[in-house]
């Protein structure tokens, strides 16, 4: 099984299946995020850090239920060349540049939504930490680089040291809904289930196309968002960074 369909899979489970929790991925507050350039960092893009995002990429994100059982949550998972990878499952936070995620996977957004600090400026800060927080909870970011052993604030000052950005899309893809017809039968869920083993249905994805609209960045698209991107960080100069 691919990476992709893994953590899809993982999304479906995960807030699905209430026996699952989602723990501190579930903070709230995001904003859009603070132009790192205003005080003086640079981007740096060493091509050593990628990351594979999935999102059921439906809302509203801040107010009322979500339209699919899914929609807002997403999972990521961020790999350090020569280090390893450290993943997460998490909940956009509201005020984020994902917005209120109204059109569904359309990869004609992926740019402004995901990549882009301005117009053709690569660089946007996706999940703090601080007042560069965005779409990812700061917690969740701060901890999954720890993982990989890089710091992003300074614990005696409070200092950002490093924001780690998206600097450009490896590839896209709208993956399926599941088929109400199919069944979640995985090896994750085995654990879970009492003999005589029961095959749980997946939940029930809607159609959440816009009547008459015809600009192509303003249509729905059904589907899981998957993503796989670069990373770097903004720093000031003389900052290493991986």
């Amino acid at each position: 099984m691919s990476t992709a369909k893994r953590m899809v899979l993982f999304l479906i489970v995960t807030t699905a299946v209430p026996l699952l929790g989602f723990g501190e991925a579930m903070g709230g507050g995001g904003n859009f995020p603070l132009d790192p350039r205003i005080v003086g960092f640079v981007l740096k893009d060493s091509g050593n850090v990628t990351a594979v995002i999935a999102l059921d990429p439906n809302g509203p994100v801040s107010s009322g239920a979500p339209a699919t059982p899914t929609g807002s949550f997403g999972t990521i998972a961020i790999t350090g060349q020569n280090v390893g990878t450290a993943a997460a499952t998490f909940r956009v936070e509201p005020g984020s540049t994902l917005g209120e995620l109204r059109f569904g996977c359309n990869l004609l957004l992926t740019n402004p939504r995901f990549v882009e600090l301005a117009p053709g400026v690569p660089g946007q800060p996706f999940g703090g930490p601080l007042v560069f927080a965005n779409w990812l909870p700061s917690s969740v970011t701060t901890k999954l680089f720890s993982q990989l052993g890089v710091t992003l604030v300074d614990p005696a000052t409070n200092t950002v040291l490093r924001i780690p950005a998206i600097t450009g899309v490896i590839s896209q893809q709208c993956a399926p809904f599941p088929r109400a017809n199919k069944t979640l039968d995985f090896l994750m869920l085995d654990a879970l289930l009492e003999p005589p083993q029961i095959k749980p249905l997946p939940p029930t994805y809607p159609d959440l196309t816009i009547p008459g609209m015809t600009n192509p960045a303003q249509q729905w698209f059904p589907g899981f968002l998957v993503l796989e991107v670069n990373i770097g960080f903004w720093a000031l100069q003389g900052t290493p960074t991986p």
